[in-house]
């Protein structure tokens, strides 16, 4: 796969994880699919192809039982988790974090289930400690080079790291997380931190699902752009928080 862009890896990872094939066949039909994914697979269904479970690695599945929770043996716990994050020679607050965790289909912070562990390492092809330390290499590696890989990890946060049964981010979550994620993201560092005066000092309010999301593409596509502000369109489908923020910026 040495030619191919790390998002068209990531697709022949995800492809493979999901139908059991091997990488030239996922290769083939993501190639014949314009690297869609979701196209891919139900073509590669359709052929008449059945999903080829992989076996279980047993190195993996060692790895995860030397982690477990005592009291729940089907997941990783907060104990075992920064012992683990730490034997893979990784700063908790790293963003890569999130990257594996999202790899890893974690559900929530400081746990992984044995399913996700499992399937995450074996899409990564990964099943030793220095494996894995080199695959987390290549996955920040992706987090800083690949936009649609970023994307990825940070629309997966907001589930990560929001408070088991709310539907809303609490403020001083989303920023401390907007500032590990999103601070290099902005244009300047005297916009970033206008964002962060406005969203703390003004709008005070709790940041939904739609806010969090949306905030990196106005990022990119409207702060990032060549026309900055000017580019805005206040009768376009951005949440009013956006509006009151340029309006702040204007002032």
């Amino acid at each position: 796969m040495s030619s191919l862009t790390s998002a068209q890896r990531n697709a022949v990872n995800q492809f493979a994880a999901a139908t059991g094939a091997s990488t030239r066949s996922a290769t083939t039909y993501l190639r014949n699919n314009a690297w869609n994914v979701e196209r891919a697979v139900d073509e590669y269904y359709d052929s008449g192809a059945t999903a080829t479970p992989k076996k279980e690695s047993k190195a993996v599945l060692e790895l995860f039982e030397t982690y477990k929770d005592p009291e729940d043996p089907s997941t990783i716990g907060i104990d075992g988790t920064i012992n683990y994050i730490q034997d893979l020679g990784v700063a908790l607050e790293d963003p890569v974090v999130l990257a594996l965790a999202c790899k890893l289909e974690a559900p929530t912070m400081g746990q992984f289930t044995k399913q996700g562990f499992i399937k995450g390492w074996q899409s990564m092809n990964a099943d030793t400690i220095p494996k894995m330390k080199k695959a987390v290499e290549s996955l920040s590696t992706d987090l800083a080079n690949d936009p649609a890989f970023f994307k990825q990890v940070y629309k997966f946060t907001f589930g990560f790291v929001r408070p088991h049964g709310q539907r809303i981010l609490p403020l001083d979550t989303a920023v401390e997380y907007w500032k590990l994620l999103l601070e290099d993201k902005f244009p300047s560092q005297d916009l970033f931190c206008k964002w962060i005066t406005f969203v703390t000092e003004e709008h005070k309010k709790a940041v939904p699902k739609d806010t969090w999301n949306m905030l990196l593409d106005f990022v990119v596509n409207v702060l990032g752009s060549d026309n900055g502000l000017d580019s805005y369109d206040a009768e376009g489908a951005w949440p009013s928080i956006f509006d009151e923020f340029v309006a702040y910026l204007r002032r």
